[in-house]
Protein backbone atom coordinates (compact mmCIF):
# COMPACT_ATOMS: atom_id res chain seq x y z
CA UNK A 1 0.00 0.00 0.00
CA UNK A 2 1.28 3.17 -0.86
CA UNK A 3 2.05 6.13 1.75
CA UNK A 4 -0.41 8.40 0.98
CA UNK A 5 -3.40 5.23 0.67
CA UNK A 6 -2.20 4.53 4.14
CA UNK A 7 -2.14 8.44 5.40
CA UNK A 8 -5.74 8.23 4.30
CA UNK A 9 -6.84 5.31 5.79
CA UNK A 10 -5.37 7.13 9.21
CA UNK A 11 -7.34 9.74 8.65
CA UNK A 12 -10.63 7.65 8.30
CA UNK A 13 -10.21 5.62 11.06
CA UNK A 14 -9.85 9.23 12.96
CA UNK A 15 -13.18 10.56 10.89
CA UNK A 16 -15.35 7.55 11.63
CA UNK A 17 -14.51 7.56 15.17
CA UNK A 18 -15.25 10.97 15.93
CA UNK A 19 -18.19 10.91 13.37
CA UNK A 20 -19.99 7.99 15.63
CA UNK A 21 -21.36 10.61 18.31
CA UNK A 22 -22.47 12.85 15.41
CA UNK A 23 -25.70 11.76 14.05
CA UNK A 24 -25.64 14.65 11.44
CA UNK A 25 -22.79 13.14 10.66
CA UNK A 26 -23.54 9.83 9.63
CA UNK A 27 -23.74 9.78 6.20
CA UNK A 28 -20.07 10.96 5.76
CA UNK A 29 -19.22 8.13 7.78
CA UNK A 30 -21.16 5.55 5.81
CA UNK A 31 -19.25 6.89 2.73
CA UNK A 32 -15.50 6.57 4.06
CA UNK A 33 -16.35 3.37 6.18
CA UNK A 34 -17.22 1.75 2.79
CA UNK A 35 -14.09 3.15 1.48
CA UNK A 36 -11.92 1.59 4.25
CA UNK A 37 -13.99 -1.79 2.96
CA UNK A 38 -12.92 -2.05 -0.36
CA UNK A 39 -9.36 -1.03 0.78
CA UNK A 40 -9.55 -4.07 2.98
CA UNK A 41 -10.55 -6.26 -0.18
CA UNK A 42 -7.88 -5.24 -2.03
CA UNK A 43 -5.79 -6.15 -0.11
CA UNK A 44 -6.98 -9.40 -0.14
CA UNK A 45 -6.97 -9.62 -3.85
CA UNK A 46 -10.62 -9.46 -4.01
CA UNK A 47 -10.55 -6.37 -6.89
CA UNK A 48 -14.09 -7.31 -8.42
CA UNK A 49 -15.34 -6.80 -4.48
CA UNK A 50 -13.83 -3.88 -4.36
CA UNK A 51 -15.02 -2.02 -6.88
CA UNK A 52 -18.40 -2.65 -6.27
CA UNK A 53 -18.21 -0.79 -3.29
CA UNK A 54 -15.76 2.08 -4.73
CA UNK A 55 -18.79 2.59 -7.49
CA UNK A 56 -21.00 2.71 -4.71
CA UNK A 57 -19.51 5.70 -3.20
CA UNK A 58 -18.39 7.52 -6.58
CA UNK A 59 -21.79 9.25 -6.76
CA UNK A 60 -22.01 10.97 -3.33
CA UNK A 61 -18.39 12.47 -4.40
CA UNK A 62 -19.99 13.61 -7.48
CA UNK A 63 -23.25 14.89 -6.20
CA UNK A 64 -21.20 17.10 -3.67
CA UNK A 65 -18.93 18.28 -6.11
CA UNK A 66 -15.71 16.86 -4.32
CA UNK A 67 -14.36 15.95 -7.39
CA UNK A 68 -10.76 15.10 -6.08
CA UNK A 69 -12.33 12.90 -4.32
CA UNK A 70 -14.30 11.26 -7.25
CA UNK A 71 -11.15 11.53 -9.04
CA UNK A 72 -9.16 9.39 -6.73
CA UNK A 73 -11.63 6.82 -6.16
CA UNK A 74 -12.17 6.33 -10.56
CA UNK A 75 -8.22 5.60 -10.52
CA UNK A 76 -8.20 2.92 -7.74
CA UNK A 77 -11.30 1.42 -9.88
CA UNK A 78 -9.26 1.05 -13.00
CA UNK A 79 -6.27 -0.06 -11.14
CA UNK A 80 -8.45 -2.65 -9.78
CA UNK A 81 -9.89 -3.51 -13.68
CA UNK A 82 -6.46 -3.83 -14.59
CA UNK A 83 -5.86 -6.13 -11.91
CA UNK A 84 -8.60 -8.06 -13.08
CA UNK A 85 -6.71 -7.49 -16.54
CA UNK A 86 -10.42 -6.03 -17.37
CA UNK A 87 -8.34 -3.16 -19.19
CA UNK A 88 -11.32 -1.57 -21.44
CA UNK A 89 -12.99 -1.09 -18.33
CA UNK A 90 -10.02 0.55 -16.96
CA UNK A 91 -9.59 2.65 -19.28
CA UNK A 92 -13.28 3.63 -19.06
CA UNK A 93 -12.67 4.32 -15.16
CA UNK A 94 -9.10 6.34 -15.89
CA UNK A 95 -11.23 8.64 -18.66
CA UNK A 96 -13.57 9.29 -15.59
CA UNK A 97 -10.48 9.87 -13.36
CA UNK A 98 -9.13 12.39 -15.94
CA UNK A 99 -12.40 14.18 -16.23
CA UNK A 100 -12.84 15.09 -12.51
CA UNK A 101 -9.19 15.90 -11.65
CA UNK A 102 -9.70 18.04 -14.37
CA UNK A 103 -13.07 19.41 -12.87
CA UNK A 104 -10.96 19.83 -9.53
CA UNK A 105 -7.66 21.89 -11.28
CA UNK A 106 -5.48 19.36 -11.12
CA UNK A 107 -4.28 19.64 -14.47
CA UNK A 108 -1.09 17.10 -14.47
CA UNK A 109 -3.27 14.63 -12.64
CA UNK A 110 -5.17 14.70 -15.87
CA UNK A 111 -3.08 14.74 -18.17
CA UNK A 112 -1.44 11.78 -17.02
CA UNK A 113 -4.61 10.01 -16.36
CA UNK A 114 -5.60 10.15 -19.72
CA UNK A 115 -2.15 9.35 -21.32
CA UNK A 116 -2.49 6.06 -19.57
CA UNK A 117 -6.10 5.53 -20.78
CA UNK A 118 -5.02 6.39 -24.91
CA UNK A 119 -2.26 3.86 -24.30
CA UNK A 120 -4.81 1.15 -23.59
CA UNK A 121 -7.57 2.34 -25.10
CA UNK A 122 -9.19 -0.35 -27.52
CA UNK A 123 -10.62 0.62 -31.03
CA UNK A 124 -11.89 -0.26 -33.96
CA UNK A 125 -12.18 1.12 -37.86
CA UNK A 126 -13.56 -0.66 -41.00
CA UNK A 127 -12.16 0.41 -44.80
CA UNK A 128 -13.28 -0.94 -48.08
CA UNK A 129 -11.19 -1.15 -50.65
CA UNK A 130 -11.59 0.33 -53.89
CA UNK A 131 -10.43 1.61 -57.01
CA UNK A 132 -8.59 4.61 -56.92
CA UNK A 133 -10.90 6.22 -59.71
CA UNK A 134 -13.59 6.07 -56.85
CA UNK A 135 -11.69 8.64 -54.55
CA UNK A 136 -10.96 10.86 -57.43
CA UNK A 137 -9.06 13.74 -55.68
CA UNK A 138 -10.12 13.45 -52.15
CA UNK A 139 -7.08 12.56 -50.96
CA UNK A 140 -4.66 15.31 -53.06
CA UNK A 141 -3.85 18.95 -52.93
CA UNK A 142 -2.46 19.22 -56.68
CA UNK A 143 1.37 19.85 -55.60
CA UNK A 144 4.15 19.47 -56.97
CA UNK A 145 5.42 15.89 -57.72
CA UNK A 146 2.31 14.65 -55.45
CA UNK A 147 0.03 11.37 -56.84
CA UNK A 148 -3.60 11.62 -56.41
CA UNK A 149 -3.39 8.36 -54.72
CA UNK A 150 -0.59 6.23 -53.44
CA UNK A 151 2.35 6.69 -51.41
CA UNK A 152 5.82 6.98 -52.75
CA UNK A 153 8.35 4.41 -51.10
CA UNK A 154 12.05 5.85 -50.55
CA UNK A 155 14.80 5.04 -48.42
CA UNK A 156 18.11 5.99 -46.90
CA UNK A 157 20.71 3.30 -47.58
CA UNK A 158 24.12 4.66 -48.57
CA UNK A 159 25.30 3.15 -44.99
CA UNK A 160 24.35 -0.11 -45.64
CA UNK A 161 27.65 -1.99 -46.67
CA UNK A 162 25.25 -4.84 -48.55
CA UNK A 163 23.77 -2.27 -50.79
CA UNK A 164 26.53 0.55 -50.77
CA UNK A 165 30.38 1.38 -51.11
CA UNK A 166 30.98 4.36 -50.28
CA UNK A 167 34.79 4.13 -51.74
CA UNK A 168 33.96 2.46 -54.51
CA UNK A 169 30.50 3.21 -55.91
CA UNK A 170 30.20 -0.72 -56.44
CA UNK A 171 27.53 -1.46 -55.82
CA UNK A 172 25.59 1.73 -55.69
CA UNK A 173 22.64 2.19 -53.28
CA UNK A 174 20.16 3.03 -56.38
CA UNK A 175 21.18 -0.72 -57.76
CA UNK A 176 21.14 -2.91 -54.96
CA UNK A 177 18.74 -1.61 -52.72
CA UNK A 178 15.40 -2.88 -54.90
CA UNK A 179 17.51 -6.10 -55.59
CA UNK A 180 17.56 -6.84 -51.43
CA UNK A 181 13.77 -5.13 -51.15
CA UNK A 182 12.49 -6.80 -54.31
CA UNK A 183 11.01 -3.67 -55.66
CA UNK A 184 12.08 -0.37 -57.25
CA UNK A 185 12.19 2.66 -54.84
CA UNK A 186 10.61 6.15 -55.74
CA UNK A 187 13.34 8.15 -53.99
CA UNK A 188 16.40 7.84 -52.07
CA UNK A 189 17.88 10.13 -48.89
CA UNK A 190 20.41 11.99 -48.29
CA UNK A 191 22.28 14.69 -46.39
CA UNK A 192 24.28 17.81 -47.69
CA UNK A 193 26.26 20.06 -45.45
CA UNK A 194 25.18 23.60 -46.67
CA UNK A 195 28.28 25.90 -48.55
CA UNK A 196 29.85 22.39 -49.74
CA UNK A 197 29.87 23.02 -53.80
CA UNK A 198 27.45 20.33 -55.56
CA UNK A 199 30.02 18.83 -56.69
CA UNK A 200 30.38 16.67 -53.14
CA UNK A 201 26.94 14.97 -54.11
CA UNK A 202 27.19 15.21 -57.90
CA UNK A 203 27.83 11.14 -58.34
CA UNK A 204 24.00 10.83 -55.97
CA UNK A 205 22.38 12.50 -58.94
CA UNK A 206 23.92 10.66 -61.77
CA UNK A 207 22.79 7.47 -60.16
CA UNK A 208 19.57 8.94 -59.46
CA UNK A 209 18.82 10.04 -62.84
CA UNK A 210 20.39 6.90 -64.27
CA UNK A 211 17.88 4.76 -61.88
CA UNK A 212 14.81 6.94 -62.70
CA UNK A 213 14.23 8.04 -59.19
CA UNK A 214 14.48 11.07 -57.30
CA UNK A 215 16.42 12.06 -54.13
CA UNK A 216 15.13 13.62 -50.97
CA UNK A 217 18.00 16.10 -50.10
CA UNK A 218 18.38 16.77 -46.52
CA UNK A 219 20.44 20.41 -46.38
CA UNK A 220 21.66 21.26 -43.49
CA UNK A 221 23.31 24.37 -42.20
CA UNK A 222 25.77 22.72 -39.77
CA UNK A 223 27.29 26.30 -38.71
CA UNK A 224 24.15 27.71 -38.14
CA UNK A 225 21.48 29.53 -40.26
CA UNK A 226 23.29 33.09 -40.35
CA UNK A 227 25.45 31.53 -43.17
CA UNK A 228 22.27 30.77 -45.10
CA UNK A 229 22.38 34.23 -47.10
CA UNK A 230 20.55 35.65 -50.33
CA UNK A 231 23.77 35.03 -52.19
CA UNK A 232 25.17 33.84 -55.67
CA UNK A 233 26.11 30.56 -54.09
CA UNK A 234 22.37 29.30 -53.01
CA UNK A 235 21.46 30.96 -56.15
CA UNK A 236 23.78 28.68 -57.64
CA UNK A 237 22.63 25.51 -55.50
CA UNK A 238 19.53 25.94 -56.90
CA UNK A 239 20.52 26.66 -60.70
CA UNK A 240 22.60 23.07 -60.44
CA UNK A 241 20.00 20.97 -58.86
CA UNK A 242 17.57 22.23 -61.49
CA UNK A 243 20.06 21.68 -64.25
CA UNK A 244 20.52 18.44 -63.00
CA UNK A 245 17.57 16.69 -64.25
CA UNK A 246 16.56 14.99 -61.41
CA UNK A 247 13.59 15.90 -59.61
CA UNK A 248 14.67 16.85 -55.77
CA UNK A 249 12.60 17.28 -52.45
CA UNK A 250 14.43 19.88 -50.86
CA UNK A 251 14.64 18.76 -47.21
CA UNK A 252 16.18 22.04 -45.86
CA UNK A 253 17.11 22.17 -41.95
CA UNK A 254 15.04 19.55 -40.67
CA UNK A 255 14.16 18.67 -36.91
CA UNK A 256 14.12 22.16 -36.05
CA UNK A 257 11.72 21.70 -33.05
CA UNK A 258 14.37 19.37 -31.35
CA UNK A 259 17.37 21.28 -29.45
CA UNK A 260 20.15 18.23 -31.11
CA UNK A 261 20.52 20.46 -34.36
CA UNK A 262 22.22 23.82 -34.55
CA UNK A 263 19.41 26.00 -36.05
CA UNK A 264 16.72 24.86 -33.40
CA UNK A 265 16.73 28.32 -30.79
CA UNK A 266 14.75 30.85 -32.42
CA UNK A 267 11.68 29.96 -34.73
CA UNK A 268 11.43 33.61 -36.25
CA UNK A 269 15.38 33.11 -37.20
CA UNK A 270 14.65 29.73 -38.78
CA UNK A 271 11.12 30.90 -40.42
CA UNK A 272 13.01 33.48 -42.11
CA UNK A 273 15.86 31.20 -43.45
CA UNK A 274 13.07 28.46 -44.68
CA UNK A 275 11.66 31.34 -46.66
CA UNK A 276 14.39 32.81 -48.13
CA UNK A 277 15.69 29.26 -49.48
CA UNK A 278 12.09 28.77 -50.48
CA UNK A 279 12.18 31.43 -52.47
CA UNK A 280 15.37 31.26 -54.09
CA UNK A 281 14.60 27.23 -55.16
CA UNK A 282 10.96 28.26 -56.37
CA UNK A 283 12.11 30.79 -59.01
CA UNK A 284 15.74 29.11 -59.78
CA UNK A 285 13.86 25.34 -59.86
CA UNK A 286 10.45 25.42 -60.78
CA UNK A 287 10.38 22.16 -62.29
CA UNK A 288 12.60 19.80 -60.18
CA UNK A 289 12.83 21.01 -56.64
CA UNK A 290 9.74 20.62 -54.05
CA UNK A 291 10.40 22.27 -50.78
CA UNK A 292 9.76 20.33 -47.55
CA UNK A 293 9.26 21.01 -44.38
CA UNK A 294 10.15 18.47 -41.85
CA UNK A 295 9.85 18.58 -38.36
CA UNK A 296 10.39 15.47 -35.78
CA UNK A 297 7.51 14.28 -34.35
CA UNK A 298 8.77 15.34 -30.98
CA UNK A 299 8.25 17.38 -28.68
CA UNK A 300 4.99 18.42 -30.34
CA UNK A 301 4.34 21.44 -27.78
CA UNK A 302 6.71 23.58 -30.73
CA UNK A 303 6.63 22.63 -34.08
CA UNK A 304 3.89 24.98 -35.19
CA UNK A 305 5.93 28.04 -34.08
CA UNK A 306 8.47 26.92 -37.41
CA UNK A 307 6.07 26.56 -39.71
CA UNK A 308 7.47 29.01 -42.79
CA UNK A 309 3.53 29.76 -43.97
CA UNK A 310 1.61 27.83 -47.11
CA UNK A 311 2.97 29.99 -49.56
CA UNK A 312 6.79 28.52 -48.72
CA UNK A 313 6.32 24.81 -47.78
CA UNK A 314 5.27 22.12 -50.73
CA UNK A 315 5.25 18.96 -48.86
CA UNK A 316 5.36 18.91 -45.04
CA UNK A 317 7.95 15.85 -43.78
CA UNK A 318 8.20 14.22 -40.84
CA UNK A 319 11.00 12.18 -38.31
CA UNK A 320 9.15 8.95 -37.23
CA UNK A 321 11.28 6.37 -35.00
CA UNK A 322 10.16 3.44 -32.49
CA UNK A 323 12.52 2.25 -30.57
CA UNK A 324 11.37 -0.50 -27.68
CA UNK A 325 10.71 1.78 -24.50
CA UNK A 326 8.83 -0.46 -21.75
CA UNK A 327 9.51 2.75 -19.36
CA UNK A 328 6.21 4.30 -19.87
CA UNK A 329 3.91 0.91 -20.22
CA UNK A 330 1.44 1.79 -17.69
CA UNK A 331 0.58 -1.54 -16.55
CA UNK A 332 4.41 -1.88 -15.78
CA UNK A 333 4.73 -5.20 -17.21
CA UNK A 334 7.75 -4.62 -19.67
CA UNK A 335 5.91 -3.57 -23.11
CA UNK A 336 5.81 -1.19 -25.42
CA UNK A 337 2.33 -0.74 -26.30
CA UNK A 338 3.10 2.40 -28.27
CA UNK A 339 1.82 2.49 -31.86
CA UNK A 340 4.16 3.42 -34.59
CA UNK A 341 1.50 4.03 -36.93
CA UNK A 342 -0.15 7.29 -34.59
CA UNK A 343 3.05 8.86 -33.40
CA UNK A 344 3.02 11.82 -36.37
CA UNK A 345 -1.21 11.77 -35.42
CA UNK A 346 -0.30 15.76 -34.24
CA UNK A 347 1.09 16.38 -37.81
CA UNK A 348 -1.14 14.52 -39.77
CA UNK A 349 -4.52 16.22 -38.28
CA UNK A 350 -2.45 19.89 -38.13
CA UNK A 351 -0.98 19.97 -42.18
CA UNK A 352 -2.74 17.07 -43.95
CA UNK A 353 -5.69 19.22 -44.75
CA UNK A 354 -2.95 21.84 -46.67
CA UNK A 355 -0.18 19.53 -47.81
CA UNK A 356 0.78 16.22 -48.43
CA UNK A 357 2.24 14.67 -45.33
CA UNK A 358 5.68 12.87 -46.12
CA UNK A 359 7.77 10.26 -44.18
CA UNK A 360 11.17 11.83 -44.38
CA UNK A 361 12.92 9.38 -42.40
CA UNK A 362 11.78 6.52 -39.80
CA UNK A 363 11.75 3.22 -38.69
CA UNK A 364 11.39 0.54 -36.08
CA UNK A 365 14.46 -0.76 -34.26
CA UNK A 366 14.70 -4.68 -33.79
CA UNK A 367 17.33 -4.31 -30.74
CA UNK A 368 15.93 -2.92 -27.21
CA UNK A 369 19.47 -1.25 -26.88
CA UNK A 370 19.78 -0.38 -23.95
CA UNK A 371 19.62 -4.00 -22.61
CA UNK A 372 20.65 -5.62 -26.36
CA UNK A 373 17.48 -7.43 -26.27
CA UNK A 374 16.44 -8.68 -29.57
CA UNK A 375 12.89 -7.59 -30.27
CA UNK A 376 12.50 -8.61 -33.79
CA UNK A 377 9.16 -9.82 -33.56
CA UNK A 378 7.80 -6.99 -32.21
CA UNK A 379 9.72 -4.45 -34.73
CA UNK A 380 7.66 -7.10 -37.37
CA UNK A 381 4.22 -6.21 -36.39
CA UNK A 382 4.78 -2.73 -35.70
CA UNK A 383 6.60 -2.36 -39.34
CA UNK A 384 3.82 -4.16 -41.30
CA UNK A 385 0.94 -2.31 -39.09
CA UNK A 386 2.27 0.86 -40.48
CA UNK A 387 2.94 0.16 -44.15
CA UNK A 388 -0.92 -1.86 -44.36
CA UNK A 389 -3.13 0.21 -42.62
CA UNK A 390 -1.27 3.77 -43.39
CA UNK A 391 -2.98 4.43 -46.80
CA UNK A 392 -6.43 3.46 -44.71
CA UNK A 393 -6.03 5.98 -41.43
CA UNK A 394 -3.60 8.42 -43.39
CA UNK A 395 -4.29 8.50 -46.96
CA UNK A 396 -2.85 11.74 -47.21
CA UNK A 397 0.50 10.49 -46.67
CA UNK A 398 2.41 10.39 -49.62
CA UNK A 399 5.49 9.55 -49.20
CA UNK A 400 7.42 7.28 -46.86
CA UNK A 401 11.14 6.64 -46.21
CA UNK A 402 13.17 3.72 -44.27
CA UNK A 403 15.80 4.59 -42.11
CA UNK A 404 18.30 1.79 -43.65
CA UNK A 405 20.95 1.68 -41.36
CA UNK A 406 22.20 0.81 -37.53
CA UNK A 407 23.89 4.12 -36.26
CA UNK A 408 23.64 6.80 -34.64
CA UNK A 409 23.61 10.11 -36.83
CA UNK A 410 24.60 12.19 -33.59
CA UNK A 411 28.61 12.07 -33.13
CA UNK A 412 27.76 12.52 -29.01
CA UNK A 413 25.77 9.20 -29.03
CA UNK A 414 26.72 5.93 -27.86
CA UNK A 415 22.96 4.74 -28.48
CA UNK A 416 22.77 2.27 -31.46
CA UNK A 417 19.89 2.49 -33.38
CA UNK A 418 18.97 -1.00 -35.64
CA UNK A 419 16.86 -0.35 -38.91
CA UNK A 420 19.20 -1.70 -40.42
CA UNK A 421 17.30 -4.55 -43.41
CA UNK A 422 20.23 -6.62 -44.55
CA UNK A 423 21.04 -7.08 -41.22
CA UNK A 424 17.63 -8.78 -40.24
CA UNK A 425 16.14 -11.14 -42.16
CA UNK A 426 13.01 -11.48 -40.52
CA UNK A 427 12.96 -7.47 -40.78
CA UNK A 428 13.66 -7.52 -44.54
CA UNK A 429 11.27 -10.14 -45.73
CA UNK A 430 8.84 -8.46 -43.79
CA UNK A 431 9.43 -5.23 -45.38
CA UNK A 432 9.79 -6.81 -48.79
CA UNK A 433 5.85 -7.75 -48.20
CA UNK A 434 4.86 -4.92 -46.54
CA UNK A 435 5.85 -2.54 -49.74
CA UNK A 436 4.79 -4.84 -52.38
CA UNK A 437 1.08 -3.69 -51.92
CA UNK A 438 0.58 -1.71 -55.18
CA UNK A 439 -0.14 1.69 -53.14
CA UNK A 440 3.31 2.05 -52.75
CA UNK A 441 4.77 3.64 -55.67
CA UNK A 442 8.27 2.96 -57.31
CA UNK A 443 8.58 5.94 -59.75
CA UNK A 444 7.71 9.91 -59.03
CA UNK A 445 4.67 10.05 -61.40
CA UNK A 446 3.25 6.78 -60.80
CA UNK A 447 -0.22 6.69 -59.02
CA UNK A 448 -1.99 3.45 -57.10
CA UNK A 449 -4.79 2.15 -59.10
CA UNK A 450 -6.21 0.96 -55.36
CA UNK A 451 -7.21 3.43 -52.75
CA UNK A 452 -9.22 2.47 -49.27
CA UNK A 453 -12.41 4.20 -47.87
CA UNK A 454 -14.21 4.33 -44.60
CA UNK A 455 -16.88 1.71 -43.67
CA UNK A 456 -19.39 3.10 -41.22
CA UNK A 457 -22.82 5.04 -40.77
CA UNK A 458 -21.68 7.99 -42.66
CA UNK A 459 -19.76 6.21 -45.21
CA UNK A 460 -21.76 3.11 -46.63
CA UNK A 461 -20.68 -0.01 -47.83
CA UNK A 462 -22.27 -1.17 -51.04
CA UNK A 463 -24.25 -4.64 -50.73
CA UNK A 464 -22.38 -7.40 -52.20
CA UNK A 465 -18.88 -9.53 -51.87
CA UNK A 466 -16.50 -6.65 -50.50
CA UNK A 467 -12.84 -6.58 -49.40
CA UNK A 468 -12.72 -5.71 -46.01
CA UNK A 469 -9.84 -5.07 -43.44
CA UNK A 470 -9.17 -3.15 -40.22
CA UNK A 471 -7.47 -1.22 -37.89
CA UNK A 472 -7.38 -2.81 -34.69
CA UNK A 473 -5.82 -0.45 -31.47
CA UNK A 474 -5.29 -2.69 -28.34
CA UNK A 475 -3.66 -2.63 -24.89
CA UNK A 476 -1.57 -5.59 -26.19
CA UNK A 477 1.48 -4.74 -28.47
CA UNK A 478 0.67 -7.33 -30.92
CA UNK A 479 -2.52 -9.75 -32.07
CA UNK A 480 -2.58 -12.64 -33.97
CA UNK A 481 -6.27 -12.78 -34.90
CA UNK A 482 -9.35 -10.68 -35.39
CA UNK A 483 -12.95 -12.13 -36.59
CA UNK A 484 -15.70 -10.19 -38.09
CA UNK A 485 -19.53 -11.32 -36.74
CA UNK A 486 -22.45 -9.75 -37.94
CA UNK A 487 -26.27 -10.72 -36.34
CA UNK A 488 -24.15 -12.70 -33.78
CA UNK A 489 -22.73 -15.40 -36.83
CA UNK A 490 -19.00 -15.35 -37.76
CA UNK A 491 -18.33 -14.43 -41.45
CA UNK A 492 -14.34 -13.83 -41.81
CA UNK A 493 -11.23 -14.32 -39.58
CA UNK A 494 -8.26 -12.73 -40.88
CA UNK A 495 -4.74 -13.84 -39.34
CA UNK A 496 -2.65 -10.71 -40.53
CA UNK A 497 -2.58 -7.10 -40.12
CA UNK A 498 -4.79 -5.11 -42.04
CA UNK A 499 -7.04 -8.36 -41.09
CA UNK A 500 -8.20 -8.27 -44.30
CA UNK A 501 -11.56 -10.23 -45.11
CA UNK A 502 -14.03 -10.83 -47.73
CA UNK A 503 -17.68 -10.19 -46.74
CA UNK A 504 -21.04 -10.43 -48.19
CA UNK A 505 -22.87 -7.30 -47.57
CA UNK A 506 -25.66 -8.27 -50.05
CA UNK A 507 -28.21 -9.65 -46.72
CA UNK A 508 -28.03 -6.77 -44.97
CA UNK A 509 -28.97 -4.16 -48.09
CA UNK A 510 -30.69 -0.89 -47.14
CA UNK A 511 -29.84 -1.70 -43.18
CA UNK A 512 -27.69 -0.39 -40.59
CA UNK A 513 -25.73 -3.05 -38.87
CA UNK A 514 -22.99 -3.49 -36.68
CA UNK A 515 -20.02 -5.59 -37.27
CA UNK A 516 -18.24 -6.79 -34.00
CA UNK A 517 -14.37 -7.34 -34.14
CA UNK A 518 -13.23 -9.70 -31.88
CA UNK A 519 -9.21 -8.92 -31.12
CA UNK A 520 -6.75 -12.20 -30.00
CA UNK A 521 -3.05 -12.86 -28.98
CA UNK A 522 -1.67 -16.29 -28.78
CA UNK A 523 -5.71 -17.12 -28.58
CA UNK A 524 -6.35 -14.98 -26.13
CA UNK A 525 -9.49 -12.71 -26.67
CA UNK A 526 -7.96 -8.91 -26.36
CA UNK A 527 -10.88 -7.07 -26.71
CA UNK A 528 -14.33 -7.06 -28.56
CA UNK A 529 -15.66 -3.80 -30.53
CA UNK A 530 -18.55 -2.70 -32.95
CA UNK A 531 -18.67 -0.81 -35.80
CA UNK A 532 -21.76 0.25 -36.98
CA UNK A 533 -22.23 0.36 -40.79
CA UNK A 534 -24.72 1.58 -43.56
CA UNK A 535 -25.07 -0.89 -46.48
CA UNK A 536 -26.72 0.61 -49.42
Amino acid sequence: MTFARKLILAMVTIIVAFTTIHTYEAHAMNVWGIYKEAVALEQKGKYAEAIAKYKLIIPEFVNKKEYGNSANMYRYVGNDYAKLKQYDDAVAAWDKEAEYSGKANQTQISIAAKRKADMLRSSAKLFVETKAGDVGTSYTHGAKFEPKNGAYIGAYAERDPAVHNAATSKPFYTEKFPELTGKKHAAYLFYFTYGQPLSTIKSHLDHARDAGTAIELGVQPLKGLSEVQDNEYLHQLARDIEASGVKVFLRFANEMNGDWVPWHADPKAYIEKFRLVAKVFHQEAPNNVAMVWAPDRQPEYSIESYYPGDDAVDWVGVSLYSIFNPTLDPLKQGEDRSSHLEKFDFIYKTYSARKPVFISEGGVAYMYPEKQQDKTSWAIYKMKEFYSTLPMLYPKVKAAFWFDSNHDQTAASTRMKYYMLSANEKLLNAYKKSVSNPFYLSTVGDESPVAYKPVNTASAVTAGTQKISAYMKTWSPTLSKVTYEIGGKLVATATDTPWTASINFAPYKGKKIDVVLKAYSNNTLITTQKVAVSVK
